[in-house]
C-alpha cells in the first residue's frame, strides 16, 4: 500500500473532508486547507449578456450544495446512547495520544459479528470527544457534533466503513466471523504537523493521528475455518489535554483497507 496516499489528511471522502474545506473557504479564500486540496473558486461571472439561443434553452436543475447533503445525512444519521462507562479506555492508554489512538482503532477493527453491533457503536460513542477546532469540524453545526464519532466509522459515502453496515453485519454473522487486529504504527501526518507548527490549530486539546493495522478476518466457508488479512490504515481526530482530562474520539478522517492474503 502507498501510505503517501493518505497524506492529504483531512481530505477525507467522508463528511469530514465536505464540511471541512467548506469550512476553511468560509474562514478564508487566501489559505488553503491543511489537507492541501485545491482552492475553490467563486461563481464565475458573465462578460456578456445571454444570447437569444441560450435564453431560451432549458436550464438544468440546480443541485444541491453538498455540504448541505452531508449535514442533512448526520442530521437524520440515528442516535446511539454511550455504552457502559466501564467499558471505556482508561489507564495509560487515555492519558497520551499515541496510546489512545493505537488502542481505539484496536478496539474498533476488533469486531465480533456474532454479537451486537448497536452495543459496539455504543462502545464508540462512549469514546465521543468533541472539539471546535474549524479545521476539524468545518461547518458541523455545535448540535451535531457529537454524532460525528459514530457517524464516521459507519458512514463513508461510497466507500466501505470501518464498521460494516447492519446487514453486513449480520450476514458475517450467519458465518461465525470475526476480527483480530495488530496494530503496526501510530504516527503523526504530515499535514497535521505543519498545520499545528503554522499556527493554524487553535484547539490545544485536538490533534490527528495515523494508525496502520493488519486486519484478520476469519470466518468458516462450508464449514470449514478460513481467514483473509487487510492492510488497514485510519486516520483519526482525538481531543485531550489540556482541553479535557483524558483522551477522546473526536472523527475518523479517512480509511482504507488492502486485502494481502487468505487462507
Amino acid at each position: 500500500m502507498d501510505w503517501r496516499a493518505l497524506r492529504p489528511y483531512l481530505a477525507a471522502a467522508s463528511v469530514v473532508v465536505l464540511l471541512f474545506v467548506a469550512g476553511v473557504v468560509a474562514l478564508s479564500h487566501s489559505e488553503a486547507p491543511v489537507g492541501g486540496s485545491p482552492q475553490v473558486s467563486g461563481s464565475p461571472t458573465l462578460d456578456a449578456a445571454p444570447t437569444p439561443e441560450s435564453s431560451t434553452a432549458q436550464s438544468p436543475a440546480p443541485t444541491k450544495d453538498p455540504v448541505a447533503t452531508e449535514i442533512d445525512r448526520l442530521r437524520a444519521a440515528a442516535r446511539v446512547a454511550p455504552g457502559p462507562p466501564g467499558r471505556r479506555i482508561t489507564g495509560d492508554f487515555s492519558q497520551q495520544p499515541d496510546l489512545y489512538a493505537a488502542e481505539f482503532v484496536r478496539r474498533l477493527l476488533t469486531q465480533d459479528y456474532r454479537t451486537s453491533r448497536a452495543e459496539h457503536l455504543a462502545w464508540v460513542q462512549s469514546e465521543a470527544a468533541q472539539t471546535s477546532e474549524p479545521l476539524v469540524v468545518g461547518l458541523v453545526p455545535r448540535e451535531l457534533r457529537d454524532h460525528l464519532a459514530v457517524y464516521s466509522v459507519t458512514d463513508a459515502t461510497g466507500q466501505t466503513p470501518a464498521v460494516p453496515v447492519r446487514n453486513a453485519w449480520t450476514a458475517l454473522g450467519l458465518q461465525d466471523a470475526y476480527t483480530t487486529v495488530r496494530i503496526e504504527r501510530v504516527t503523526e501526518p504530515l499535514a497535521w504537523s505543519t498545520a499545528v507548527s503554522s499556527g493554524r490549530i487553535s484547539d490545544p486539546g485536538v490533534t490527528g493521528r495515523e494508525v496502520a493495522a493488519s486486519v484478520t478476518l476469519h470466518y468458516r466457508k462450508q464449514g470449514k475455518a478460513v481467514t483473509s488479512t487487510s492492510s488497514v490504515a485510519l486516520t483519526l481526530n482525538v481531543e485531550g489535554p489540556p482541553t479535557r482530562g483524558s483522551w477522546g474520539f473526536v472523527t475518523a478522517v479517512t480509511y482504507s483497507s488492502l486485502a494481502v492474503s487468505a487462507s
